[in-house]
């Protein structure tokens, strides 16, 4: 083995976000830009989303004493725990906005998707459902352009951040279909966003791309004002 490979950074086989921040700082002698900052932050929350100690949209949707238990052929037993026969309905759409990656959940009136406040609504399968606090279920701030820069000037930390990312979006997915009946996932995923950015760049010279980044010289010069003769005469 040599001696470079020694000291190389690499990072853990499970890794998580704190594991992806001290990677990024090897590969830039201690340094974590802004931008990389602003995303991982992201990232962290979404990492530790279920065991966050204050309140979130996911702890509103999943808790049962918020369920409409007439619609859902519930009961509180003498323990106060809550049991239904079936689950309330959601509907996720995986967005992007200008403010970054966004998972948005809606609820059902019969078959009706609803996106304002409800209370004590006899066809809505939540008791409440407040869209300030419950429709936006996630956020990563400005993925989309974290993306496209990685594409561009990114290094391996940056990508392992995004593949992070995919990976933690897939598990609250899964998560949310395991303790409500997700009727519909829709909209585009990071994964399908990762490509289309790929596949359009595939379409420019990345050389031009990051030459338009560098000032080039603007001394205009040209050789057609040139004259082949001195421009003072002699005097006669």
């Amino acid at each position: 083995m040599s001696d470079s490979s020694i000291n190389r950074p690499e990072l853990p086989a499970n890794h998580k976000v704190k594991d992806i921040n001290k990677f990024k700082k090897q590969l830039n002698w201690g340094d974590m830009p802004a931008f990389y900052h602003l995303v991982s932050s992201s990232v962290s929350e979404l990492e530790s989303l279920g065991s966050m100690g204050f309140d979130n949209a996911l702890k509103r949707i999943l808790d049962k004493h918020n369920w409409n238990l007439d619609l859902l052929d519930g009961y509180i037993d003498k323990d106060n725990e809550v049991h239904v026969k079936r689950l309330p309905r959601i509907s996720m759409y995986q967005v992007f906005t200008e403010r970054g990656f966004e998972i948005h959940c809606f609820p059902f009136a019969k078959n009706k998707e609803i996106d304002q406040y409800i209370k004590n609504h006899r066809l809505v399968e939540f008791n409440t459902w407040d869209p300030g606090s419950m429709r936006l279920l996630c956020r990563i701030n400005m993925l989309h352009q974290f993306i496209a820069y990685s594409f561009q000037s990114g290094d391996k930390a940056d990508n392992a951040l995004i593949k992070h990312t995919i990976k933690l979006v897939n598990i609250l997915i899964t998560y949310m279909k395991n303790h409500v009946n997700v009727v519909k996932v829709d909209g585009i995923t990071i994964e399908q966003f990762y490509e289309q950015q790929r596949k359009l760049l595939d379409e420019y010279d990345m050389d031009e791309l990051e030459l338009s980044d560098l000032k080039g010289n603007t001394i205009a010069f040209d050789e057609s004002n040139l004259s082949t003769e001195p421009s003072f005469k002699k005097d006669k």
